[in-house]
Order: structure tokens, then sequence, then C-alpha cells
């Protein structure tokens, strides 16, 4: 947890709407990001042809496990773009604070949805309502993280990466979770994706700590040509030289796309039976989700976004607006999961890259903020409101909330108990967060899985060195390995020509995992390799330090 007594360093101009020229060059910046992104460029290697995406995972060893979980679980995540306002989505109507900091924005207690006798529902929400009182509904408030970044992009890759703020991490939370446990493994991808990301968001999430694993398509037409006629393009063209050339690009086209037969035989197996909301973006995509499940495509993870809660100006309409499309879409989602017999294995998670500040700006909306509620919905849900209310009398220096929980044991939560990954492999991924205590209970699932290590071997046939975390890395890093028994293991680190850095390690050790740690101090930027030597063989993996 931050220490209140501490000061963050001043806020990264352009984050509030009064910064005038770094504003706008910070969302010139961020709207070319996600231009690219949408054509598939922000990663060098997404093959990008257009379309929602079904931007396809299959090779991370994360998705890889996920596929041999028995249980059969799915998580949806839903991206709120742009840095929801947390302080009007759940309200705390009998704090006066709040409606002395929001003359015109503060929502009146007697429009806003019973929670607590102390905290209200923006009523855009109301569709929400059902699933809260059935306890199928968990909102868990004040999350964020230490030291934040309040530059989309930037917080954007924090949430994504799972990473520290002042740690630059090039893979994704979810690409790398089994990369830790599964480092060796080199099958053939399967013929289904095992994860999937609709809409054009950024490719961090999938990417794993030594491939980039995604396929991107950025429109609902592309999708809906798939399901119709399993490939993306008709390959019958003019007999022309011209002709020729196309039809050579379509047919590379239609390739490339290993999984385009899996979701063509999908939705054509899977129908929506629930209305959602029309016109909606958001609902679209989850349509499509819901479509992809029911047709057995085998997804563990579906990741999908809805934009627009960068909300400086004239926020008070738009934001009850985007709140509305969330809460419709969501509950049309799971009620057309819940008609096919499917949503007691679905999970739904909301997040976004950060909240608001606390006081309106002078064109009637609010900018850039650090702590706000995300929630968890699904009848594998144990709802209920969780955390305390945000305290408006303890801001920062720059007038934002503390956070209470960080993000991070959020993702454990995801992992340990719907996945069921031990504790210390969820530690593994998203770092030594998780190996203390959190600050208030997060008891959010109903049924916690059986941990993974309990339903298989646990102790590895061979000696396992696993990825180091984090990497890249300035200046400090951990390194892991684990031994099936007690041996005599030497941990090296060297440099890029192969110079002798540092033996971390050099003795008996028992059976189980280890950990050493490597601080790089005033060495120079760069790559670095550890190796880790017993009576059994020798393990090297690269590491980059990035100063």
């Amino acid at each position: 947890m931050c220490d209140h007594d501490a000061r963050r360093s001043a806020p990264r101009p352009g984050s509030r709407l009064e910064d005038g020229a770094a504003h706008g060059l910070a969302h010139r910046r961020w709207s070319r990001r996600d231009f690219l992104t949408r054509l598939g460029l922000a990663a060098a290697s997404a093959f990008a042809l257009g379309g929602v995406p079904v931007r396809a995972a299959g090779r991370t060893p994360l998705l890889h496990r996920l596929a041999g979980i028995e249980d059969d679980r799915i998580l949806v995540l839903v991206q709120l773009c742009g840095g929801n306002d947390g302080l009007n989505t759940i309200i705390p109507t009998e704090d006066d604070r709040y409606y002395r900091a929001r003359p015109r924005l503060a929502l009146p207690r007697t429009t806003a949805l019973p929670l607590t006798e102390t905290q209200r529902l923006h009523p855009s929400l109301r569709a929400l309502v059902p699933l809260y009182e059935d306890g199928h509904l968990g909102v868990v408030q004040g999350v964020g993280y230490d030291d934040p970044d309040l530059s989309h992009f930037r917080s954007t890759d924090i949430w994504l990466s799972a990473s520290d703020s002042d740690v630059y991490v090039r893979s994704g939370w979810a690409g790398r979770s089994l990369d830790h446990l599964y480092p060796r493994f080199e099958a053939d991808p399967p013929e289904r994706p095992l994860a999937v990301q609709l809409g054009g968001l950024p490719a961090m999430l999938f990417q794993g700590a030594q491939r980039n694993l995604g396929m991107a398509l950025n429109s609902p037409e592309v999708f809906e040509r798939l399901a119709a006629e399993g490939r993306l393009y008709d390959t019958a063209v003019p007999p022309t030289p011209y002709g020729a050339e196309m039809g050579y690009l379509r047919s590379v086209a239609n390739d490339a796309f290993r999984y385009a037969r899996a979701v063509h035989d999908a939705a054509s197996a899977g129908r929506n039976t629930a209305a959602y909301p029309p016109g909606a973006y958001l609902a679209h995509n989850l349509a499509i989700i819901a479509r992809l499940i029911k047709g057995g495509l085998g997804a563990k993870i579906y990741h999908v976004g809805l934009g627009g809660f960068d909300t400086h100006a004239e926020q008070r309409d738009l934001h009850a607006l985007l709140l509305r499309e969330l809460a419709d879409s969501v509950a049309a989602f799971i009620a057309d999961l819940a008609a096919g017999g499917h949503a007691e294995r679905v999970l739904v998670m909301t997040f976004s890259e950060f909240g608001r500040r606390v006081d309106e700006n002078g064109s009637r909306g609010t900018d850039h903020g650090t702590a706000a509620p995300l929630f968890f919905a699904g009848p594998g849900v144990r709802g209920g409101l969780y955390g305390p209310p945000p305290d408006l009398g303890a801001l920062d220096d720059e007038g934002n909330l503390w956070p209470s929980v960080d993000f991070r044991r959020l993702y454990g939560v995801v992992l340990r108990d719907w996945f069921g990954f031990s504790e210390e492999a969820a530690a593994g991924v998203l770092g030594d967060v998780l190996l203390t205590p959190p600050p208030f209970p997060l008891d959010l699932i109903a049924r916690p899985a059986t941990p993974v290590a309990a339903r298989r071997e646990a102790v590895p046939e061979g000696f396992v060195l696993h990825p180091n975390y984090p990497n890249p890395f300035n200046p400090r890093t951990t390194l892991s390995y684990t031994l099936p028994q007690a041996a005599r293991v030497r941990l090296r680190v060297y440099d890029g020509r192969g110079r002798l850095v540092e033996t971390l390690v050099d003795g008996l050790l028992p059976a189980g995992t280890h950990r050493a740690a490597f601080d790089a101090g005033r060495l120079p930027s760069g790559p670095y390799f550890y190796r880790l030597e017993t009576g059994s063989g020798t393990l090297t993996h690269t590491m980059m330090l990035v100063r």
C-alpha cells in the first residue's frame, strides 16, 4: 500500500484540460497510437486485416495451461478506455465535500440508486441493480497503483503489463502468466484460439515474454464475413495481372488467419437469444463473444473495450450515456449466457487506466485522476461493495484520491480463485505485491477453483529456469527456478559479451522453487544472460536492462 505521507511528483503535463497545448499533444499522441493499433501496427508482428479483432493468442503457456483447466472457466475483460470517473459511478451521496467539489457535476441523492446508507450507484447503471441484488455484482473501490502515471498510453501499458509505474515491461500479464509456469512448452499451436480480442485495443495483454501472439481484425463486418464464409476474402478475381496479384494477397491473408475455420464453426453453432441494446458498440461485441462461447470456440480470455471515458468537458450527459451502454450491454450479455447455460462459468471484469480528479474543471468536466472502482459480474461472483469509500478529506497534493488497493491484487483474484493458480504461481506473474496480505478481504469469487498445482504433478520432471520478472528491468529483477529434488546449483549472470557479472547462487538447495534478486547497479543498458547449472544440465535465459 502507498504511504499517505509521501508526496507524488508533479503531474505529467497534458493530464489536465488547463495544460493547453500539452494536453492537446498528449491526446494527439494517444489518438495516433489508437489509430496505429487499429491498423495492427502498434505491435511489431501483429497481423492486421481490418476487423474486430478476432485477436487470437495461441502459443502462450498461460493460455495453454488455461486450456487444460477442467472447470472450463472464462474471463471477459471490459476496458473502459479514457479513464472512468469513479466518483460519479459509485457516488458518496452523504459526503458534502463531494457536492462542494462538483457543484455542476455532482449527482443528486434523489436520482442515484441505493447501494449502502452512504453510497449510491449512477442512475444509468440501473440494469446492473438486479445483478447486485442477486449477489452477482462485486464493486471494488479505490483501485489504482502507487506513483500513478496520468498519461493514457503509459497508464494503459501499466495495467496491461501489471508492472510498477517506474518499470517498463513489454509483455502482458495474461500472456506471460504461464510462460512462468511452462517455459519449455513448445507444442504446435492449437486448432482453436485460446484468447480473443475484439476492438482496436493495445496488443500488449496477450504478449508473452518471448514472442508476439496476436492476429488482429478490426471491424465487426470482418467477423460477420468469417462467420458466414469461414474466410476473410473471396479469391475469385478478374483474369488480369492485377487480379492475379490481388488473388495472391487475398490467399495469403486467408491462410495467415489460422483460426478462421474455428471462428466460423463457433459462430455458426452459437446463437444470441437475449435482446441487446440496439446500435451499442459494446453490446455488439459482447453479443459476438456470447455467440462464440455458446458455439464452443474454447477461448479462455476475451478482451473488449468501450471508449469515450476521457471526459474533460461536458461530462454529465456523455458519462451517463457511456455508463448506460456498459450496464445494458453487460446485463444483456449475462442474460444471453444464462439462457444457454453458460453464465456460471463466465466472469466479467471491468478496468480503466485511471479515474478522474475530485474537483470538476472549468469546462464542466474532470481531468485525469487516480483511483476508481471496478466491477466483477456474473453468477460466479460473491457480490457486494469491497473496500472503504473514497476519503475526500485526504487527497494528494494534486487533489487526487489515494488508492486503497493495487490493481494487481485483483488480477491475483482472477488467477488464483477463478482459474486456480497457486499463490506462488500468481506472485511469479504479478510480482511481490501479492506476497503481503491485502488491505481488506477480496473474497470476490463465490466458488474458488481448486489450485492447479493440486490437480497436476506438483514437481516438474526436470529442473526449470523461469523467465525473470520484470523484464526489461531497471535496475533490479528477480530470477526464479524450480528443482524437482535437492541438487547442487550455480546461478550466474553474464553480460552481452559473455563476461561473468555475478554469481548469485552456488550451493546445495532443497527441492522446490527458489528466487534470487539481481541488482544491476551501475551496469550499462543492454542484454544480459542468466545461467542455471545443475547436475542434470544447464539452462540459460536472456534479460534486458533498460536505463
